[in-house]
């Protein structure tokens, strides 16, 4: 049994980072580890969690987001679907940590860089996190799991510090083909591409974490789930094809926001809603329309028809995992080309990468 400390996102107000992170401790607790959840959160992820801050990186945003806050709401809604719930989803935690200089006398056998777009500079303040990075404490070894750039391409200050960095690391992988490519030129261990942490637990783990915690996980009502999180999400061409499937399949549109902003495409609003909800939701829908990687993951991992919308400001991850499950065709998918899903072969893929991401994770740790 190994003493393992995970760092990745896992505090933010966003469902992809409380279930990636969830799924990440589970799989090595399930595993007999120790698992340690180090409550790591940088000064730029802090500050979206306050009522204003500077949204859009422009001062500018101090005024935006403190506005959508006070008439909308939003940040009330974030608190109520993720404010309390740390002791509820992760078992272990360390203090906590927002700068990097303070957790140098960590130890642990083994470091695990987590999921999500921790490699993202774009969202890290313009600059790599070195905790992220695993450079601080003591470890035997440094492992990456599914670590993502989004769909950033590297800049040449970038490639300079993942080069210093993954000389100190046992092994690399990513959760994208398009990260690989990049990370790849960049050091001499192997980068493997390996499913996304949530596809380590199986559809009826998820469904049991919602049943336990969901008041939503019995509901016998029929309905079109809808989850947005791009900069498009109000946009003429999210409208149109929400209201043309609502047509076709004569159901009600429900949709998560955190938000109480006017949503001319949804006949109800569902606001702040935990993570828990949140599966159950999407485990009860019809049909999920959405531009959220972690929202079209789920779907996929739980078997729900589901129509993704391509978030152009990030569209490599989301293409990568349809295009290893032959799912490309439900990206931006037109309503005269609908049909449900046949899960057969799904499913069969999805039992291959979760294979082979289990196996891969079991090796790099020995």
């Amino acid at each position: 049994m190994s003493k393992i400390g995970i760092v990745t996102f896992f505090r933010s107000y966003n469902y992809g980072v409380w279930l990636q992170a969830y799924a990440t401790e589970t799989f090595f607790e399930k595993n007999g580890h120790d698992v340690e959840m180090i409550d790591y959160i940088n000064k730029f992820e802090m500050q979206k969690l306050q009522y204003s801050y500077k949204e859009g990186g422009k001062t500018r945003g101090y005024v935006s987001s403190c506005l959508k806050s006070i008439l909308f709401g939003k940040v009330r809604y974030y608190k109520q679907g993720f404010g309390t719930l740390l002791n509820d989803y992760y078992h272990t935690l360390t203090e906590q940590y927002n700068d990097v200089s303070q957790m140098e006398n960590l130890t642990y056998d083994i470091l695990i860089a987590g999921s999500d777009q921790i490699w993202n500079s774009e969202i890290t303040n313009n600059t790599l996190d070195k905790a992220f990075l695993l450079q601080f404490g003591n470890a035997r070894k440094r492992i990456s799991v599914a670590s993502s750039i989004g769909s950033q391409k590297l800049t040449e200050q970038d490639k300079i510090i993942f080069q210093e960095a993954f000389k100190n690391f046992s092994a690399i992988s990513v959760r994208e083909e398009f990260a690989r490519e990049q990370l790849q030129p960049l050091t001499s261990l192997p980068i493997k591409v390996i499913a996304d942490p949530t596809f380590l637990l199986c559809k009826d783990e998820w469904k049991k974490l919602a049943k336990e915690n969901s008041q939503y996980y019995s509901i016998n009502q029929k309905y079109i789930l809808t989850y947005f999180v791009s900069v498009d999400k109000r946009s003429k061409r999210y409208v149109d094809l929400i209201k043309s499937y609502s047509k076709k399949l004569n159901l009600p549109v429900w949709a998560i926001q955190f938000s109480s902003y006017q949503n001319k495409a949804c006949d109800k609003k569902i606001l702040g809603v935990s993570v828990a909800d949140f599966i159950a939701l999407i485990s009860n829908a019809e049909l999920v329309i959405t531009d959220s990687f972690h929202g079209t993951a789920i779907s996929v991992n739980l078997n729900t028809d589901f129509v993704a919308i391509e978030n152009k400001g990030n569209p490599e991850r989301t293409k990568n995992l349809l295009g290893k499950l032959g799912l490309l065709d439900r990206i931006n998918l037109d309503v005269g080309l609908y049909s449900k899903i046949d899960y057969t072969t799904v499913n069969r893929d999805i039992e291959k990468l979760r294979t082979e991401t289990k196996e891969w994770i079991t090796d790099a740790i020995l």
